[in-house]
């Protein structure tokens, strides 16, 4: 018998009730209702590594989603060591989520993970809107993280468009146009009109603070005319203008994290988070599509470093 196979991926021997708690221990499932959990678990299973298996292969998909109960894996693209995923942290979302090749992930030590494989997890962010305002929560307060509690890289700033001040407010038609002339034109059509009437449009002078770090973050706005400048606690700014959306980051923490105020006279549209929250529930691929922006993001800045 060759011994070596036997020393390949063991399964444990572990319960519905053990894959529940390990899957409740993680932040990204913090909060999750027994229904989001239970369809987790039932696809979920508990496996072991020797110390240097490999967990998944560089260059090729992520294959599902990883809770480390013990052990660690070790992250690493073309030699380089890029995380440690140890005991509470998972591992596999990033790359599955923005459909990119996973990057070399090893075992150390004799490692114990809960696996969700990828297409169950991703049916289960359709079928389950608990889970995906978790997943939102947890990956938008990662990219505001990394950009410094800012909507934009202050050390690579976007160019500022401002547009052209009207005075008449858009109709339906008109604001639908616009919308699909910016990144929300990816959502299906009903989404998109739903958007539009969940929208109401708002002006500000210039000068005029739109909100300041610690009020309550109740809502977004989509810039449709002028420039906005954020600054942050330590004092960096980053302007933004036409077409860029505020607020979508950090209103899952419900707390404002940084100023906002406008530089020019704006034309922009406001979204109540309700709303937002009831368009998500009703269209879940357009929730799907926002994490695969938020994985992007962090996938990128997580190879710049």
């Amino acid at each position: 018998m060759n011994h070596d196979l036997l020393n390949l991926e063991q399964p444990v021997r572990s319960g519905v009730r053990d894959r529940v708690l390990a899957l409740r221990s993680q932040p990204m499932f913090e909060g999750l209702d027994d229904d989001g959990v239970l369809l987790l678990v039932e696809h979920a299973r508990s496996v072991t590594y020797r110390e240097g298996q490999v967990i998944c292969e560089e260059g090729r998909p992520s294959r599902a989603v990883f809770l480390v109960i013990a052990g660690a894996i070790v992250v690493s693209a073309e030699g380089r060591v890029i995380s440690v995923r140890e005991p509470g942290d998972a591992y596999g979302a990033l790359p599955l989520l923005a459909a990119q090749n996973a990057p070399l992930a090893v075992a150390r030590g004799t490692t114990t993970l809960v696996e969700v494989p990828a297409a169950a997890f991703e049916a289960a962010l359709v079928e389950n809107y608990s889970l995906l305002r978790n997943t939102l929560r947890v990956l938008g307060s990662g990219v505001l993280a990394v950009r410094g509690n800012l909507p934009g890289n202050p050390e690579n700033p976007r160019p500022v468009d401002e547009g052209t001040y009207y005075e008449q407010p858009q109709s339906m038609v008109e604001r639908l146009i616009q919308l699909r002339q910016s990144p929300f034109g990816r959502m299906n059509m009903d989404a998109l009109v739903d958007f539009a009437r969940y929208m109401e449009e708002v002006r500000y002078a210039a000068g005029e603070p739109l909100w300041s770090i610690g009020e309550p973050s109740t809502h977004a706005l989509h810039l449709d005319v002028g420039r906005i400048r954020c600054t942050g606690a330590d004092g960096r700014q980053v302007d933004i203008g036409k077409g860029f959306t505020i607020g979508t980051l950090d209103v899952w923490g419900r707390q404002r994290v940084y100023d906002a105020r406008a530089v020019t006279p704006l034309i922009a549209f406001r979204i109540e988070f309700e709303n937002f929250q009831s368009l998500l529930e009703t269209h879940p691929d357009v929730g799907l599509e926002l994490l695969r922006g938020f994985a992007r993001d962090l996938l990128s800045a997580q190879q710049a470093k």
